[in-house]
C-alpha cells in the first residue's frame, strides 16, 4: 500500500514537471508576426514590398488602370525610403485613343519626428519625376509633394486616426503642360477587427489651386487581412463624391486589389 502511494506521488510529480511547463508557456501570448506588428504599430517603418492594381471608371466609357509595384526600405523604425513606378493604361472613351506605358517614377523620404504613447507625427516628401512614356500617363512635369500626417490612437475603438495633408506643385518639366498645384487632405481611420482583419477608411479632399480652388472628393474603404506572418492582402473600392466629372483626380468609381510582403 505504501509502495502504491509512493508510486502515485512520483507519477504526480513527474506529470507536473513535464506538463506544467508547457501549460505555463501556452498561457503566454505569442509574439506578433511582422504583419501583425505593423498593424499594431503602423507608424513603425518596416521594409516591405507590395503590388497593387487599381481600376478607375471615368466619365462615359473612359477608364484608367494603374499597376504599381512599390518597395519601401526602413532605415530604422523612424526613417524610410520608398520607390514606385506604375504601369498605366488610359482610355478616354468616346472613341478616343487608348494609350499604355510607364508612368511617373515616385521617390519618397519619410521621418517620424515624434513618437509618444498614443501619438506619432511623420513628415515626408515625394518627388514625382516626369518619366511617363506619354504625357497622358503622368503629370507631364516633375512634381514635389511635401506631406505631414499624424497617428492618434483610439484604444476604445481599437483604431488609429490618421489626419494627413499633402501639397503637390510642379518644379520642372514640359512647358506644353500646365502647372500642377493642388492639395490633398485625408482624415483617415484604421480599425482592427477580429481574425486579423482591418479596415482603412480614406476620404480624400482635393483642392485644385490652378483651377479656381475647385474642390473634389473621393471616398475609399480598404478591407485587408493578414494571410501569413509576413503577408497581407486587401481590396479597396471607392467612389467619386464631389466634382467627379470636372476634376481629373476624381473618378466615378474605382476598385483596387493588392498584396504586401513585410520583411
Amino acid at each position: 500500500m505504501q509502495f502504491r502511494s509512493e508510486f502515485a506521488l512520483r507519477i504526480t510529480c513527474l506529470l507536473v514537471l513535464c506538463v506544467g511547463q508547457p501549460l505555463h508557456a501556452q498561457s503566454q501570448p505569442a509574439a506578433p508576426s511582422a504583419a501583425e506588428a505593423l498593424l499594431k504599430k503602423p507608424t513603425d517603418f518596416r521594409t516591405r514590398a507590395e503590388i497593387r492594381n487599381e481600376y478607375q471608371k471615368l466619365e462615359g466609357d473612359g477608364y484608367r488602370n494603374i499597376f504599381v509595384p512599390r518597395f519601401e526600405y526602413a532605415v530604422n523604425a523612424d526613417v524610410a525610403l520608398r520607390a514606385e513606378i506604375p504601369y498605366v493604361t488610359y482610355d478616354p472613351g468616346a472613341g478616343g485613343e487608348r494609350v499604355s506605358g510607364q508612368g511617373d517614377l515616385l521617390a519618397r523620404g519619410a521621418w517620424r519626428v515624434i513618437q509618444r504613447e498614443g501619438f506619432g507625427l511623420i513628415v515626408a516628401a515625394d518627388v514625382i519625376f516626369n518619366t511617363a512614356d506619354d504625357e497622358r500617363l503622368g503629370f507631364g512635369t516633375t512634381v514635389f509633394a511635401p506631406n505631414i500626417y499624424a497617428a492618434v490612437d483610439l484604444p476604445a475603438y481599437d483604431s488609429v486616426f490618421f489626419p494627413s495633408i499633402q501639397h503637390y506643385f510642379s518644379v520642372a518639366g514640359n512647358g506644353n503642360r500646365g502647372d500642377v498645384s493642388f492639395t490633398n487632405i485625408k482624415p483617415n481611420l484604421l480599425t482592427r477587427w477580429p481574425n486579423k482583419i482591418y479596415t482603412f477608411l480614406e476620404p480624400q479632399f482635393t483642392i485644385d489651386w490652378e483651377h479656381s480652388a475647385k474642390v473634389g472628393m473621393t471616398l475609399e474603404l480598404e478591407v485587408g487581412k493578414i494571410l501569413q506572418k509576413s503577408i497581407a492582402a486587401w481590396v479597396r473600392p471607392g467612389i467619386g463624391v464631389i466634382n467627379r466629372h470636372d476634376m481629373a483626380s476624381v473618378y466615378d468609381w474605382n476598385m483596387e486589389i493588392g498584396m504586401r510582403y513585410i520583411f
